[in-house]
């Protein structure tokens, strides 16, 4: 297999997986009753957990404030999100079936930021990826109406 294939398993196939168990997760945890703060450290937990780990098997300890300001930067933000999606079950019944491929939809916000501020546009097939985009949106769209 070529280096992309892998980095297309590795950093596509694999997530998406995780990602769908880590929604389901999300729902089993609010109907067993959690706040939304212990929610957010317990995931925090997790992610540290991870973290450390990692660091072990990878002994890879670069970072600068820079990179440092930007992950916590992302971390914050994916709480926030995750808050939101947190508020919609435990307060509006709704149904992580509908609302996770809403909030899936954030793959056209980092498509968009790749190609600006990234230039990946310059790297990838540009028609290819915004007919997939244009995908995505009527796919949430018909899931909105479910």
């Amino acid at each position: 297999m070529s280096p992309q294939t892998y980095g297309i398993i590795i950093g596509g196939v694999m997530p998406g997986i995780i990602f769908g168990l880590t929604n389901t997760l999300v729902k089993a945890s609010t109907e067993k009753g959690i706040s939304i703060p212990f929610y957010v450290i317990c995931t925090g937990a997790g992610t540290l957990l991870i973290g450390a780990i990692m660091l072990m098997v990878m002994k890879d300890t670069k970072v600068s404030l820079a990179s440092g300001g930007y992950a916590f930067t992302a971390g914050a933000l994916w709480a926030a999100g995750v808050s939101g999606i947190l508020i919609a079950l435990q307060n509006y019944d709704a149904s992580i079936s509908i609302i996770t491929p809403l909030f899936n939809m954030n793959t056209l916000v980092t498509v968009a930021l790749g190609l600006w501020l990234f230039s990946e546009w310059q790297t990838v097939k540009v028609p290819q990826l915004l007919l997939g985009s244009l995908l995505i949106v009527i796919g949430g769209a018909v899931v909105a109406k479910a």
